[in-house]
């Protein structure tokens, strides 16, 4: 019992050593070394070269006095698709995957718009970019969507909604 105290205290004392060492190998950074280097700020996916999308605002703002465009709730009905597209990989990302040896794949685009009082889509933007041309794929299907238009106290009004687009390969 002795000898399994004297090993525990041995080990306690030669731990502050190790870590000492282990401090000053090169494979290791310091804390000054950390603050030096600047920390890398993740990018978005950039849209395709070929066709640019139009990013939406950080933020929407709701003026239907003044715009017409309504949210969804307080007594405006959400919009019912009555005609839905599938997006298509784009050749970009086609060739991507191939280049990668990828044999699964998953991206997804967020497309924000507006359904009109006539259920058509108005005012496409990107508020989550997949990249890889898969944006411009997403917002050429969303423009092929024919909706029930939303309403309000049983009138047909204009809503802004948000489609996403989920690009899969197995």
């Amino acid at each position: 019992m002795q000898r399994i105290r004297w090993g525990y205290l041995l080990l306690a004392l030669s731990l502050p050593d190790a870590w000492a060492q282990q401090a000053t190998t090169p494979a290791q950074p310091s804390l000054v070394d950390l603050k030096t280097v600047p920390a890398a700020q993740s990018q978005p996916p950039q849209p395709s070269e070929k066709n640019h999308v139009r990013a939406c605002p950080g933020r929407f703002e709701f003026h239907p006095e003044l715009d017409g465009i309504y949210k969804v709730g307080n007594g405006v009905e959400w919009p019912k698709p009555t005609h839905e597209v599938d997006a298509v990989f784009s050749d970009e990302a086609r060739q991507m995957i191939k280049k990668a040896h990828l044999k699964a794949f998953g991206a997804v685009s967020l497309v924000s718009l507006v359904v009109d009082a006539s259920g058509n889509p108005q005012d496409l933007c990107v508020m989550k970019a997949a990249g890889f041309g898969l944006d411009e794929q997403a917002i050429m299907a969303a423009e092929q969507f024919r909706f029930k238009p939303a309403t309000k106290d049983g009138s047909p009004v204009a809503v802004r909604i948000s489609i996403e687009m989920n690009f899969k390969l197995h």
